[in-house]
């Protein structure tokens, strides 16, 4: 007789987006806010998101709502920016119970299933509260390069930015080469730009070195549209171009650069 196969136990906690209109808070749970940090708050979930998962359990009367256990203050701001779904870890009624489920969610739930992006941003908002670099790097299970590299990388970064990371227009990777060659005030606009090309990293940080995006930008404001311009066709015509080496590629760009850009720059090699 065969060993019976032995019945999974249920998991005790899943993260997932829930409806912001269907959560209501635990009885009890409410409390209120000091106004000068729920400002703050939803300054920082207008740029960024919010970054750290709340915590719910379903209602029991079948309602479909969620009962908030904890992040009244986050819930409230997406209320108020008008944010449909907000990232909820949903635990069960005999977990919600325990009283280590918080202190379990704070060490563990940077180790929950979650995309790149929102781990990053979640490392760099605990650095930017205060919390020790080597303490950000063992709870999330990085280097302490790596927390130190997108501390410095998403400091400063625009709710433009965030949003085309998040909307998977650029990838970390790009974002880090754009970061380095680029000054904030450009990158919502370089971020547009190259998010709607296919041209690989290491290549667009060779592109920004050749074209000497610093000096570009030093001209001012006023020649914005022409270096985006310059930015858009070069990224055209690399996507047109043979597979090869980084350098021969560049080099075949830099022999089809026109004399003048058009506000629709077509790819063509220069008259001579």
């Amino acid at each position: 007789m065969s060993a019976a196969t032995p019945i999974p136990k249920p998991r005790p906690f899943r993260l997932q987006q829930v409806p912001v209109d269907r959560i209501r808070p635990e009885e009890g749970l409410g409390r209120k806010r000091d106004r000068d940090g729920h400002r703050e708050l939803c300054r920082s979930i207008e740029q960024f998101g919010v970054l750290t998962p709340i915590t719910v359990r379903r209602a029991p009367d079948r309602s479909g709502d969620y009962l908030l256990i904890k992040g009244q203050g986050r819930t409230l701001a997406c209320r108020l920016l008008g944010i449909d779904k907000i990232p909820a870890v949903i635990v069960s009624d005999q977990f919600a119970e325990s009283e280590k489920v918080q202190q379990f969610l704070v060490e563990n739930v940077a180790r929950l299933r979650m995309r790149p992006i929102d781990r990053a941003l979640l490392i760099a908002h605990a650095r930017r509260a205060g919390e020790e670099t080597t303490e950000v790097a063992t709870r999330f299970g990085v280097t302490a390069v790596t927390v130190r590299r997108l501390e410095a990388q998403l400091d400063g970064a625009s709710s433009g930015e965030v949003a085309a990371l998040r909307a998977g227009n650029v990838n970390l990777a790009l974002h880090a080469v754009i970061a380095r060659h680029v000054p904030s005030e450009d990158r919502a606009e370089v971020i547009r730009t190259v998010g709607t090309h296919s041209v690989r990293t290491k290549e667009m940080e060779a592109l920004f070195v050749a074209l000497g995006w610093r000096n570009l930008f030093n001209l001012g404001s006023e020649f914005q549209a022409q270096r985006l311009r310059l930015l858009k066709w070069a990224c055209e015509t690399l996507e047109s171009l043979p597979p090869g080496s980084t350098n021969e590629r560049l080099r075949q760009l830099a022999l089809a650069l026109p004399m003048r850009l058009t506000a629709a720059p077509e790819t063509q090699v220069a008259s001579r």
